[in-house]
């Protein structure tokens, strides 16, 4: 089965992306396919390269960044809310004139048309 992942809540606020990351891992090793990952909304907070957890704390950034790495899988973070919160990739960042970008590496920004696509390149769309 082809998996596609929504996350919409914020690193910060709730265990989402923990469980997220929970069920990619396991839909991996029991074959499926995980098409891509869809950051909206307070969950594109995920792709900034800028935060730091507490001491002792895990780092949502950076447990994408290894999943990424390891599987793959593509991360994609809806352009419009990260850029409302100052998450930024090289080419934005030139056009709006910032000192630099923050985008994580894994992840890549995208319009709300590569999120019509997740769900019809899909068996199912799976909400975080």
């Amino acid at each position: 089965m082809k998996f596609s992942l929504l996350i919409t809540s914020s690193p910060f606020e709730t265990t989402q992306h923990e469980s997220a990351l929970r069920f990619a891992k396991a839909a991996l090793a029991d074959g499926h396919t995980i098409q891509r990952i869809f950051f909206y909304k307070d969950a594109v907070i995920a792709a900034n390269a800028m935060t730091t957890p507490p001491q002792g704390q895990t780092s949502a950034f950076q447990d994408w960044q290894d999943f990424s790495k390891q599987t793959g899988v593509t991360l994609h973070a809806c352009i419009a809310n990260s850029l409302r919160r100052g998450i930024v990739d090289s080419t934005e960042a030139e056009r709006y004139q910032l000192i630099g970008s923050n985008l994580g590496s894994a992840f890549s920004l995208v319009g709300l048309g590569e999120m019509t696509e997740v769900m019809s390149d899909s068996d199912k769309l799976v909400q975080f």
